[in-house]
């Protein structure tokens, strides 16, 4: 469902700007793209793409022991199987 509004654009600084209902907002801190075809300008949240793959794999090497990836719930410990107490 698609929700229409009429609004202005006013000047923040050097660029324009709009204001946007608090209930069609986008969440605090989120990456947008804005892309302009004709008269229209669209603004949506960054998808991420196969791009960013290489960022994700680096965050996850603090979680590999010589290249392994580990899950430190799943690292065994030794265990003394010979005492009966």
């Amino acid at each position: 469902m698609a929700i229409t509004f009429n609004t202005r654009q006013f000047q923040a600084g050097n660029s324009q700007a709009v204001r946007l209902p608090a209930d069609i907002a986008f969440p605090p801190k989120t990456e947008l793209v804005v892309t302009r075809e004709g008269e229209k300008i669209i603004i949506q949240p960054l998808e991420k793409t196969m791009e960013d793959a290489p960022l994700l794999f680096a965050a996850l090497k603090k979680y590999t022991i010589a290249g392994e990836l580990t899950r430190p719930e799943f690292i065994e410990t030794e265990r003394d199987w010979g005492s009966n107490d």
